[in-house]
């Protein structure tokens, strides 16, 4: 930890409320349109399980690149004909969308603030640019730079995200610390060199046995209390 300079941040379910916050208001949007409330909650699973699923294809060369909000956008459209539901096109828009509008966990812009002064802090994220951006903006989130996995043209935890995060910022991987509320995206981190912190979210996967990461931490708050001190 002491040459630690440089802090990672997962931006999705980490910072922001993602699952629940992005199924709230998707919910809202489809009831408010007139869509019957059984219909909903089976479109946005299965919109859901059809992103995960078309970002893991990419990821392992089955399909060729594609952007976030563009397989968001694809998807939503295959779930919706799947679904046998009909939404007027700047609905679709609006729906796909709505990574931009997503509001980050009570604790994270304090959080970020109070860790700005000591590390540089950056979000890695699935997330397209444009989406990191209109979600900071949103939620107030200032970071002191932003990059998304589109520029290693595939998603984490594939291990070509942590590599172009570490040419991009110039640094060594014993410099920067992952920050994710997802063991999966640390276990990757770690194996490229990254030191490690685990933040518990709500309904967040938990650490398993075998995970042994630099930190754990409750929340962000919590994080900057812990990397206030000498570990």
């Amino acid at each position: 930890m002491d040459a630690v300079d440089t802090l990672v941040f997962d931006v999705m379910g980490t910072v922001v409320d993602d699952e629940h916050d992005r199924q709230d208001q998707a919910a809202a949007l489809l009831s408010a349109s007139g869509v019957d409330a059984t219909k909903v909650s089976v479109l946005l699973r299965t919109w859901a399980e059809m992103v995960d699923a078309r970002m893991h294809a990419i990821r392992d060369g089955h399909l060729p690149w594609q952007g976030h909000r563009s397989i968001r956008r694809v998807t939503l459209q295959e779930a919706l004909s799947q679904s046998g539901v009909s939404l007027d096109p700047d609905l679709v828009d609006e729906l796909s969308g709505l990574i931009h509008r997503l509001r980050p966990w009570p604790d994270s812009a304090d959080a970020l603030a109070t860790l700005r002064r000591s590390f540089k802090v950056v979000a890695l994220s699935n997330a397209d640019p444009a989406e990191l951006i209109g979600l900071s903006a949103a939620g107030g989130l200032a970071w002191h730079g932003v990059l998304s996995a589109g520029l290693a043209q595939s998603f984490k935890p594939d291990p070509k995200v942590y590599r172009m995060a570490l040419d991009q910022l110039d640094v060594d991987a014993s410099r920067v610390m992952m920050v994710a509320a997802h063991p999966w995206d640390l276990r990757a981190a770690a194996r490229e060199g990254f030191a490690t912190a685990y933040i518990g979210r709500p309904n967040a996967e938990r650490p398993s046995a075998e995970d042994h990461f630099t930190v754990i931490a409750e929340d962000l708050s919590d994080l900057a209390r812990i990397l206030s001190t000498p570990l």
